[in-house]
């Protein structure tokens, strides 16, 4: 059995997703759709598969199983509901959605029409992240007492000016947090647990956005641990995002697929693990990854469709990241703490 799969927006993230596809074992590319007609038509010759003149050709076609939306964010929200009211199960790059109440809206238009949704977290799938994953879950670290995340890349002027939709409220939901930032958030959620409270202070330093460009958040997690969020788009010339957790045992540092730090007590670093830094990144470069977190997610939803298992990434999960963003960001429209 393989799982068909349209995609709808056909830009640059619309192309990974094909690429990813294609790669996938389970999986096969059975169409694409544009807004832009024109766009589906390119993606139809580059990936030789049809290109539906509208989202709801696509979702008409019994053919399709399950689809990936990679269109701005602002639309993602419509557009899962519609998939799944359609009875299609869906994939959604991040953010799922701009807000908590349309996040629900997808998780209850999904639970009303028995589909799978998923959210596209590739970070979750590298190696370095479930190794991370296993030393928290296992204790190996002691008792949390820190964990905190820093991405400070660069994003140019011109990036902002690319489709009209980069940099607003409406359309982006949020910049440095809501857009680039959100994998990070969801990683030290992911990995440190669930959040008690923020203190956030967002501001737009550089560019010429209507949202944030930099902002900096305090964490406590119901753990008691404390943390830090910063993220910005406006430093030159990018650096990849560096996630430490720490505890009474140990710290151990990521960046990216990297391990920057291990020291635990009494838990030397494996033989197979070499402490480095990331050559290639998204710091400068959005495009500037590989498409195998792509691929191990589109994996990962075909056996979740063919098991009737959940997603690794749900869309109850996928809300956590927008619920702590949004925290932040009324944290710091109210200069006061947010407490969950």
């Amino acid at each position: 059995m393989s799982i068909g799969f349209g995609v709808i927006g056909c830009g640059a993230i619309g192309a990974w997703h094909c690429i990813a596809i294609n790669d996938a074992a389970g999986a096969h590319l059975v169409g694409v759709t544009d807004a832009f007609y024109a766009s589906a038509c390119k993606f139809s010759e580059r990936f030789g598969v049809p290109a539906y003149e509208s989202v709801d050709a696509m979702l008409a076609d019994p053919k399709i199983d399950c689809v990936t939306i990679c269109t701005p964010s602002g639309l993602h929200a419509d557009l899962a509901v519609r998939a799944a009211e359609a009875g299609k199960h869906v994939l959604v790059e991040k953010p799922m959605a701009l807000t908590c109440e349309d996040a629900d809206r997808i998780i209850a238009a999904a639970d009303r029409h028995h589909v799978k949704v998923g959210v596209v977290f590739q970070a979750r799938m590298k190696d370095s992240t479930k190794t991370l994953k296993r030393l928290v879950d296992s204790g190996a670290l002691g008792k949390i007492i820190t964990a905190d995340v820093f991405m400070k890349y660069y994003r140019s002027p011109e990036y902002y000016l690319q489709g009209g939709w980069r940099g607003t409220w409406k359309m982006d939901g949020g910049g440095a947090l809501m857009n680039q930032g959100i994998h990070s958030v969801d990683l030290l959620r992911y990995l440190a647990g669930p959040v008690k409270s923020v203190y956030g202070i967002a501001r737009t330093l550089d560019r010429k956005i209507e949202v944030e460009d930099t902002v900096v958040s305090a964490v406590e997690f119901e753990s008691g641990a404390l943390g830090l969020i910063q993220a910005t788009t406006a430093i030159y010339p990018g650096y990849a995002r560096r996630l430490s957790i720490s505890g009474t045992n140990g710290t151990v540092t990521i960046s990216d697929d990297y391990f920057v730090e291990w020291d635990i007590k009494d838990y030397p670093k494996p033989d197979d693990i070499v402490l480095g830094v990331p050559e290639d990144s998204g710091a400068s470069d959005p495009m500037n990854f590989s498409t195998d977190g792509h691929r191990a997610q589109i994996e990962d939803m075909v056996h979740a469709i063919e098991c009737d298992a959940d997603p690794m990434v749900t869309a109850r999960e996928g809300r956590k990241a927008i619920e702590l963003i949004r925290a932040v960001y009324e944290s710091s429209q109210k200069g006061s703490r947010i407490d969950f």
